[in-house]
């Protein structure tokens, strides 16, 4: 009998999705598989932008590529695996001369959230892990494409190879729980800042959040950055807002809105304070 769990879109994609328990089952559970899969991309071949409700992680296996996401470009190459958090905008593409193949792995539940913030605090590059044997997740990513959704027993077994390859990550970013005790408030929320800062973020509201008072929040964060919070913030949006503008041709109004402002005129004010040009003119000076 033909699985109709296992879709072939091409011969170079192959995906599994797990659809024996319902997506409100999966999202409501401690930790749930929700698909697994694997592609040779061709020269040049993209995805996005877009954004998913589910926790992501590509493995890259051979070639190299590009991954966007917030206002960082990565450059990746084999042994490289890139982490896409639910939520988040994201575009990658594959080389022009030396396409990279990946095998990935998506996940959700009330815990999986934590989980993929916990890798991502352990990685110089939050949205990256360098320096990993993919082959050795390929492999596990392979069992679960050999599984067949229509029987509870596979249903297990495929959660089982999930927990095992969020141990060896777990592992391969050499994760110590009390070095995460130690961080200090502050550190998490810069962190909270490098992942939400797209979002009409306040100060009061993030440190009512994380327990804190403002004038507290204003004062650490200075003392151990050298800038203050709220520049911190506008410096994210606004390099977001830079490539935007060099790399789409989407309307100012959109940019803005797109990273929290409400009022497109206060955008633009503040935008020509940190390039010394207005959007507008920024984007025109680009043009050849």
């Amino acid at each position: 009998m033909e699985k109709t769990n296992f879709l072939y879109y091409d011969r170079l994609m192959i995906e599994y999705k797990e659809t024996k328990h319902s997506l409100v089952y999966k999202a409501n559970s401690d930790l749930s598989l929700y698909s697994a899969g694997y592609e040779e991309c061709t020269p040049g071949y993209s995805y996005g932008p877009t954004l998913r409700s589910y926790q992501l992680i590509h493995f890259v296996l051979n070639g190299e590529g590009e991954f966007r996401i917030n206002e960082h470009v990565f450059h990746l190459k084999a042994g490289d695996a890139f982490l896409i958090p639910a939520g988040k905008i994201t575009y990658y593409e594959a080389s022009k001369t030396n396409p990279w193949s990946y095998a990935w792995i998506s996940f959700i539940g009330i815990s999986s959230e934590s989980y993929l913030y916990q890798i991502m605090t352990s990685t110089e590059d939050i949205y990256v892990i360098h320096g990993l044997d993919t082959r050795k997740y390929y492999d596990s990513i392979s069992r679960i494409m050999q599984l067949d959704a229509s029987l509870t027993s596979h249903y297990f077994e495929g959660n089982s190879i999930l927990l095992h390859i969020i141990s060896m990550l777990f592992s391969d970013v050499d994760f110590h729980e009390a070095d995460t005790n130690k961080l200090s408030i502050i550190d998490e929320i810069k962190f909270y800042f490098d992942i939400n800062y797209a979002e009409n973020l306040k100060l009061k509201d993030v440190a009512d959040y994380f327990g804190i008072h403002q004038n507290y929040l204003t004062r650490a964060f200075h003392e151990k950055f050298g800038i203050s919070p709220k520049k911190y913030l506008l410096q994210l949006k606004f390099k977001k807002a830079a490539r935007l503008l060099a790399t789409t041709q989407l309307p100012v109004s959109i940019i803005s809105n797109s990273l929290g402002f409400e009022d497109q005129l206060a955008f633009s004010r503040t935008f020509k304070k940190f390039y010394n040009v207005s959007p507008t003119d920024y984007r025109s000076h680009l043009k050849p």
